[in-house]
C-alpha cells in the first residue's frame, strides 16, 4: 500500500483544469441575446417551483430518518445503507411509496430549508442532493459534492444557511452554504466523529466522536465556518460496592445493582467527587471510567445537548483474568449533558447501573420539545428508551437524579435501530431498524400509552405500527445474520456482562482502549480489512488461525460462546468490510453532476493536499529504505505482517512477555493510541519514542520524522 493521492477535491480540481498542452482558446463575442440571459442556476440549487417538502426537525440535525410535511401529509425520507437506497414513506397512510437508489451507502439524510434532500453517502466521500419532484416517485438527483472520507452525521444552523458535515474517516467537520452546497470551510477534528447539531443561537457546533470519550465544541465564524475547536471530556465515574466474602462457600459475591435505583442511590450519584455516596454501611471505591459509543447527539429546547454514551472500565494497569477488571458490569449506560454555551459536559458519578438490561450501544437520539421527552435507540437490544429529558442539566436549578436515572418507559422495535425522529406536532416517533429494514411508529409523550412493568421500568404493552420498506438488495443471509450476532448486547453468549462484539470494535473498529488482560495491558485492535493476511493472532501471535483467537476471547469475556455456524457468520460479516472509499473514484455520469469548489475557496486546501501528497512519499521511500528497516517487518505493498515474534525492548512490569507480533498497519492512521499498550497517542510520538529498538529511526530528522508519519497516516 502506497501514499494516499491527494484529496478527492484536489483531483476533482486537476481533471477540471486545461491541460497544460492544450492552445488556449481564441475568446468569442457572444451573441446580443446570450447578453441579456439570465445567469443558470447553480447546479445543486433547486429547480421546482411547486410546493417543496417542509422540515419538521426544529434542532434542524440529521439522522437515517427525516421528516417533511407536504400538501397536508407527513413524509419520512428514510437513509437505507444495506439497500443503498433513499425510501420516501407516508407515515399518515403507512405506506412506502418511492425508493431512490443512491450513487452510495447513506448514513443520514436532512431536509434543506427549500425542501431539497441532502444524504450522506459514508463510503464514497459525497454528498448527494436530490429534489423530491412528486410525492410519490423518486427523487432528482441535482449534484454529487466532495467532502472529507466518510461523512455520517449532517445538521443545519437554525437560520438554514449553514449544512455542517461530520466525516469519520476524515475527522473533520466541514460546512457548506446551504443555497449552492458551495464550502465554506473545513476544519480537522480528533478520531471518529460522528453526530453533529448546531448551538440554537448558530454561533457553535457540537460534534460526538465514537471512540475517544470527547464532545467537540466547534465555534462557527462568519457565514458559518468552522474557525476552533474544543474538546470536553464524557469521561466519568462509578462509585462501586465492593464485593462481601460468602461464608458458606467462601466465595466472592457482588452485591447486585437494584433495577430500579433507590432515591439514596439517585442522590449519590451526585455525591461530590472527594466524598463516598451515601450507601449505608458498604464500603464502595471510585472507579474511573471512559466514555466511549459517542454516535448520538440531540439538542434540547432549551440549548443543551444530550450525549448518549457508555462508560467503560478497561480495568487496572496491571494483568487481569479477562477483559477488564474484575467480574463487575464492564459497560455502564449513561447520559452526558453538555450546557447550552459548550462551556461544560456534566457526567455525573454513577453508583448503580441495569447490568444487561442497560443501553449499551446507543446509536440514535432525539427530543420531543413539548414535553421534554428524550429517546435514545439502543442497538443490540432492539429497545427505544424514553427519558424525562428535564432532569439534572448544567446552569439549570438542580433535580434528583440525572437523565439516566429518569426512565419513563421503552418499547419494541425491530432488530437494528440505527435511527430516530420526532413529529412533535402528533407526539410521534419514527424508528428506522436497520437490520429488519422497518419503520416503527412509537408515542412520544410522557405518558405513551398502555403499558406495563417489566423490569427496569414500564414497557409499551399492544403492536406499534410497522413499515416494511421494499428493498432492492440487502445482506446475504449469512452476513445478515452476523451482522446481528456482531452487535447483539444484553445477553450472555458473548460476555458475562452483556457486552458484544460492537462494544470493543464499534463498526469493525477499535475502542481506543487499553485493556486489562492475563497478558498485560492490551490496546483493542482494529478488524476492518485485518482479518485477512495478518495471522498468528492475538499481540502476542500465539493463536495461528482465526477460530483459536475467537474462542479464547469468548473464553476471556465469561460467554457461553456461539455455534460453529454462528462464528462463521461472524466472520463473513467482518470480512465483508471495507473501508470508507474516495470521491475522486467517479462514474462518467457521476463526474457530470459533481460540483467541484470554486478556485478561490479551494486554492489553500488544494496547495495543503499536494505538499501532504509530496511529505507522504518521501516517507513512503524512508519507509521502504534499508536504513530505516521498517520494511523489514512490515511486508508488501499491504504491509501486513512478518508473522514473527520481535523484541523490541517494548515490554514492562506489568507484561507477561517480552516479544510481540508485527501488527498489520492497514488504516494504521485510523486506530490511535499505538504500541501494544497504547502508551503512544499519535504515529510521530512512536517514531520519535521507540529511537533504534523498533526500526532504525533515530538518526532521522524532524522533517523525516514528521514525513514517515505522514506516510503510516496515509496507509
Amino acid at each position: 500500500m502506497r501514499a494516499a493521492a491527494p484529496t478527492a477535491v484536489a483531483v476533482l480540481l486537476l481533471a477540471c483544469s486545461p491541460g497544460s498542452r492544450d492552445p488556449a482558446p481564441a475568446p468569442l463575442a457572444p451573441p446580443a441575446a446570450a447578453l441579456a440571459a439570465p445567469p443558470p442556476a447553480p447546479p445543486c440549487a433547486r429547480r421546482g417551483a411547486g410546493p417543496a417538502p417542509a422540515p419538521l426537525d426544529p434542532t434542524h440535525a440529521g439522522s437515517g430518518v427525516a421528516l417533511a410535511g407536504l400538501g397536508g401529509r407527513t413524509l419520512a425520507f428514510v437513509a437505507d445503507e444495506d439497500d443503498a437506497a433513499l425510501h420516501t414513506v407516508d407515515l399518515d397512510a403507512r405506506s412506502a411509496i418511492a425508493r431512490t437508489p443512491l450513487a452510495g451507502r447513506p448514513a443520514q439524510v436532512i431536509v434543506l430549508g427549500d425542501g431539497r434532500v441532502v444524504a450522506s453517502l459514508r463510503d464514497r466521500g459525497l454528498l448527494e442532493v436530490l429534489e423530491p419532484v412528486d410525492a410519490a416517485a423518486p427523487l432528482a438527483r441535482r449534484c454529487l459534492v466532495p467532502v472529507a472520507s466518510e461523512p455520517v452525521g449532517l445538521a443545519m444552523t437554525p437560520d438554514r444557511a449553514t449544512l455542517l458535515v461530520a466525516s469519520r474517516w476524515g475527522h473533520a467537520l466541514t460546512s457548506f452554504a446551504t443555497a449552492d452546497l458551495r464550502p465554506l470551510g473545513e476544519l480537522p477534528l480528533a478520531r471518529d466523529p460522528s453526530a453533529v447539531v448546531a448551538s440554537a443561537d448558530g454561533q457553535r457546533a457540537f460534534v460526538s466522536h465514537a471512540v475517544g470519550g470527547r464532545v467537540s465544541v466547534i465555534s462557527l465564524g462568519e457565514g458559518g465556518a468552522p474557525t476552533e475547536a474544543r474538546e470536553l471530556s464524557t469521561d466519568g465515574v462509578e462509585w462501586r460496592v465492593q464485593p462481601t466474602l460468602s461464608k458458606k462457600s467462601s466465595s466472592i459475591d457482588f452485591i447486585p445493582a437494584s433495577p430500579m435505583p433507590s432515591a439514596s442511590a439517585r442522590s449519590a450519584a451526585f455525591a461530590p467527587l472527594g466524598s463516598a455516596p451515601a450507601l449505608g454501611h458498604r464500603p464502595s471505591s471510585r472507579v474511573a471510567r471512559r466514555g466511549s459509543q459517542g454516535f448520538a447527539l440531540a439538542r434540547a429546547p432549551g440549548g443543551a445537548v444530550f450525549a448518549p454514551i457508555a462508560l467503560v472500565d478497561p480495568g487496572p494497569e496491571a494483568r487481569g483474568g479477562g477483559y477488564g477488571g474484575a467480574r463487575a458490569q464492564t459497560v455502564i449506560e449513561h447520559i452526558a449533558v453538555v450546557d447550552a454555551k459548550g462551556e461544560r459536559a456534566d457526567v455525573p458519578p454513577v453508583s448503580s447501573h441495569l447490568g444487561t438490561l442497560g443501553c449499551q450501544l446507543p446509536r440514535a437520539a432525539a427530543i420531543e420539545p413539548g414535553e421534554q421527552v428524550l429517546l435514545v435507540t439502543c442497538l443490540g437490544r432492539d429497545e427505544v428508551i424514553a427519558y424525562d429529558a428535564r432532569a439534572q442539566i448544567p446552569g439549570q436549578p438542580p433535580r434528583v437524579g440525572s437523565v439516566r436515572d429518569r426512565e419513563l418507559f421503552r418499547a419494541r422495535v425491530g432488530a437494528g435501530p440505527t435511527a430516530i425522529a420526532v413529529d412533535s406536532a402528533r407526539r410521534r416517533a419514527v424508528v428506522f431498524s436497520r437490520f429488519d429494514g422497518e419503520l416503527t411508529i412509537l408515542p412520544a409523550a410522557r405518558d405513551p400509552g398502555p403499558t406495563e412493568h417489566r423490569a427496569p421500568s414500564k414497557e409499551i404493552t399492544g403492536e406499534l405500527p410497522v413499515i416494511v420498506l421494499p428493498r432492492a438488495s440487502r445482506l446475504d443471509e449469512r452476513r445478515a445474520e452476523g451482522q446481528r450476532l456482531f452487535h447483539a448486547a444484553g445477553g450472555r453468549r458473548t460476555a458475562f456482562d452483556g457486552r458484544a462484539c460492537a462494544s470493543c470494535h464499534p463498526d469493525g473498529r477499535d475502542d481506543a482502549l487499553t485493556w486489562s488482560t492475563p497478558e498485560g495491558p492490551r490496546q483493542t485492535p482494529m478488524l476492518m480489512g485485518r482479518l485477512d493476511g495478518s495471522a498468528p493472532y492475538g499481540w502476542e501471535g500465539d493463536k495461528k488461525d482465526l477460530e483459536g483467537h475467537f474462542a479464547r476471547t469468548l473464553s476471556r469475556l465469561g460467554g457461553s460462546g456461539l455455534r460453529p455456524d454462528e462464528r462463521d457468520a461472524l466472520f463473513a460479516y467482518l470480512r465483508g468490510m471495507a473501508p470508507p472509499g474516495e470521491a475522486a473514484a467517479l462514474a462518467a455520469e457521476e463526474r457530470a453532476v459533481t460540483v467541484a469548489p470554486p478556485p478561490a475557496a479551494s486554492g489553500a486546501p488544494l496547495g495543503e493536499a499536494a505538499a501532504r501528497a509530496d511529505l507522504a512519499a518521501r516517507g513512503d521511500a524512508l519507509f521502504h529504505s534499508t536504513e530505516a528497516g521498517c520494511s523489514s517487518c512490515h511486508l508488501g505493498d499491504e504491509l501486513t505482517t512478518d508473522g514473527a515474534r520481535h523484541d523490541v525492548r517494548s515490554a514492562t512490569r506489568f507484561d507477561a512477555a517480552r516479544a510481540f507480533e508485527t501488527p498489520s498497519l492497514r488504516f494504521v492512521g485510523r486506530s490511535a493510541p499505538y504500541y501494544h499498550d497504547g502508551r503512544y497517542p499519535t504515529l510521530l510520538a512512536l517514531i520519535e519514542g521507540v529511537g533504534d529498538t523498533m526500526g532504525h529511526t533515530a538518526h532521522l530528522s524532524a522533517d523525516d520524522r514528521r514525513a514517515l508519519a505522514t506516510y503510516l497516516e496515509s496507509l
